[in-house]
């Protein structure tokens, strides 16, 4: 498997004195905004499409980045990005498909992509940290994200105690069970939702796990803000996901005497909140089948019905709540859009073809992270990064059967972050670049000039 990187022009210019990675960290620093950031933009029936505060720094981060490669005349694809890519054409044309096939207005091919920009926008930020994001900013740049998460449960905590039912304080008139369930004292964070809340805080307390493991230094106070948040989201998917998470880890690095210490002094911090955590949980069902679990049950065979019926490029990205109305029946509410299990949902968007694509480039970046934490020669945070980003997609892949994980803007952000740090903080890739031939040729100053397609890995 090779990358390629898309160098326009012949000769790079000096560095921009934009600092691309500074832009990036401003970007998530403001992760912590999270829900409360909300700008109405679009809305069809009781589905809106809001434009995040974090999604507008998301954009700024990448046209910044876009800037400084027209100023360097460079451009780095590997094939995680190709096949991004791929996924994204897949799922547009499916969406423009939908128009003939279901009858789709302008307003709602329109709101439906507007969705897919959004992924597009998020997945950018990968191709951020690919070509700029430099190996002595990586651990800076991820210092940034694991502190705002950080700093989001641990509001979590303050929320979870003094502010229960925290959704509908923020937003008084939602309706219970329609947009939101009723919450308690569970821990929602900024995300307004347990569930996404657990998701996020579990993928970054894998990756700062991973790096312990490998013996990095990571803040003890951290984890343990990060593991008392976990728990008193009260979510079952992100708490078992996040042990099968941990299970990766184990498998790589085994029971060394240092992750044994993390693990006994994460264990005698969690004892003292574990009462509470079992009320709430006893309160809101979590040790038996809830209605939300019988509904997640009834969606899943909905979602293998629509699937049969349209198997190759499924019904058009973010249509489903369309379809739905139109074929099968149902209203356009929030959960019309959307299926708690995220692999299913991309084929039932994107088809066969999308969901391979999806899994290809899940692939590509597992073996890439594999094959650097198995190098001995790597640094100890490259390889931590390498188990970290793999531990952390086997969560968010394992908590996608029970929320819409992948396509939740703020997981995804930090999921890209973690892939993109995992590749630029390895020594492989970076040498098989300065190695590489050309072998393109592209546009510079108006004319086709010399350009080199460069495999950024080895074989």
């Amino acid at each position: 498997m090779s990358v390629a990187a898309l160098e326009l022009g012949a000769r790079p210019r000096a560095r921009p004195t934009l600092r691309v990675a500074s832009v990036l960290q401003l970007a998530l620093g403001f992760m912590w905004v999270g829900q409360l950031g909300r700008i109405p933009v679009l809305a069809a029936g009781a589905k809106d499409a809001p434009l995040l505060v974090n999604d507008l720094l998301v954009m700024t981060a990448a046209a910044a980045a876009l800037v400084a490669s027209l100023r360097a005349r460079r451009l780095r694809l590997d094939a995680t990005a190709i096949l991004a890519l791929a996924f994204c054409a897949v799922g547009a044309g499916s969406a423009l498909a939908a128009v003939p096939r279901f009858g789709l207005t302008a307003f709602e091919l329109m709101f439906s992509l507007a969705y897919l920009a959004r992924w597009m926008a998020y997945f950018a930020l990968y191709v951020v940290v690919l070509n700029w994001v430099r190996r002595e900013d990586a651990l800076h740049v991820w210092r940034t994200l694991q502190g705002v998460v950080v700093a989001m449960a641990a509001f979590g905590l303050f929320q979870s105690a003094f502010l229960p039912d925290f959704a509908f304080i923020v937003h008084p008139n939602a309706r219970v069970y329609t947009d939101w369930d009723p919450q308690g004292h569970r821990l929602v964070t900024t995300l307004l939702d347990p569930n996404y809340a657990g998701g996020l805080i579990g993928i970054v307390l894998l990756f700062a796990l991973a790096l312990v493991s490998y013996g990095v230094a990571v803040p003890s106070w951290q984890v343990c803000v990060l593991v008392a948040g976990l728990g008193l989201t009260v979510s079952r998917g992100a708490i078992l996901s996040v042990l099968i998470g941990g299970l990766v880890l184990v498998s790589v690095r085994g029971l060394s005497r240092r992750f044994l210490r993390a693990v006994g002094l994460l264990v005698l911090f969690a004892i003292p909140a574990l009462p509470f955590v079992v009320s709430q949980a006893l309160q809101h069902q979590k040790f038996g089948v809830e209605a939300s679990a019988l509904s997640r049950f009834y969606s899943w065979v909905r979602a293998l019905e629509v699937i049969g019926d349209h198997p190759i490029i499924g019904v058009g990205f973010n249509t489903y709540g369309f379809v739905q109305q139109r074929v099968y029946g149902g209203g356009l509410a929030n959960a019309a859009f959307g299926l708690d299990a995220s692999l299913l949902l991309i084929a039932v968007l994107t088809g066969f073809v999308g969901l391979a694509i999806f899994l290809a480039m899940v692939g590509v970046v597992i073996t890439r992270c594999r094959r650097a934490w198995r190098d001995a020669s790597e640094s100890p945070e490259a390889r931590g990064a390498a188990l970290g980003t793999v531990a952390a997609t086997v969560t968010v892949l394992v908590h996608g059967f029970f929320v819409n994980t992948i396509t939740y803007p703020f997981i995804l952000e930090a999921l890209w972050v973690m892939w993109g740090l995992s590749y630029v903080m390895a020594a492989r890739g970076r040498k098989a670049a300065r190695e590489a031939r050309p072998v393109l040729t592209t546009l510079r100053a108006g004319t086709v000039r010399g350009a080199s397609l460069r495999p950024l890995y080895a074989r």
